[in-house]
């Protein structure tokens, strides 16, 4: 969904210390646990998702704050904090125009219509895994292929601001490994620019759904 790929982002700012190899597993194996325990219980999977994922963010963001604090220079550090917290806000705004609740319900439906389409294959996956005829490694892909017909198009929209994402994270990650104070600065001010030009989208996604 267009709107749901424009806040990831943003998120940037709250991931940079993540291994992009190891966040890639980690965010398949999320996408297979959710949709095998979606089987059981769909609205509940999602909930627990939901807040999953906001804690994960929130300790994504203590660990960016630390680096700030430790290296950023103080102009920088504020503008920083100021650019996040903006995005914050922007973000409940544009969660609660008209037009992007619409569309959330849009892809809840589409999601559900989808797993109902595909139910008995989801079902026979997660026998398997009851009877011992699959791992749950295997269950896992079994499930990655399938509802990665649904996933893939989103996932293609979303590479080219992954490729930036991840330039900015090696450069962000390797200087604070060697604490090199000036490439740690130069690093956050690429980040904030890319969290200014995030921003403006938000805007103009909030002004376009109200």
């Amino acid at each position: 969904m267009k709107l749901r790929s424009s806040l990831i982002v943003p998120v940037l700012a709250a991931s940079m210390l993540i291994p992009t190899v190891g966040s890639t597993v980690a965010n398949h194996k999320t996408d297979a646990s959710k949709i095998s325990t979606q089987q059981e219980n769909h609205k509940g999977t999602h909930e627990k998702g939901e807040r999953g994922e906001r804690g994960e963010k929130g300790e994504k963001q203590k660990e960016l704050t630390n680096i700030m604090n430790q290296y950023a220079s103080s102009q920088l550090k504020d503008q920083l904090t100021k650019d996040l917290a903006t995005h914050e806000n922007l973000e409940k705004q544009l969660r609660q125009t008209p037009g992007f609740q619409k569309k959330e319900q849009q892809e809840k439906a589409k999601r559900q219509a989808f797993y109902q389409a595909h139910k008995q294959e989801i079902d026979s996956i997660h026998q398997q895994v009851k009877d011992g005829k699959l791992t749950k490694q295997q269950a896992h892909k079994q499930l990655e292929a399938l509802f990665g017909k649904q996933l893939g198009e989103d996932r293609d929209n979303d590479k080219g601001k992954e490729q930036g994402e991840r330039t900015i994270h090696k450069e962000l990650k390797a200087a604070v490994q060697k604490k090199d104070r000036a490439a740690i600065n130069s690093a956050l001010e690429k980040l904030d620019q890319q969290l200014k030009s995030a921003n403006q989208k938000l805007q103009q996604e909030i002004a376009a759904n109200k």
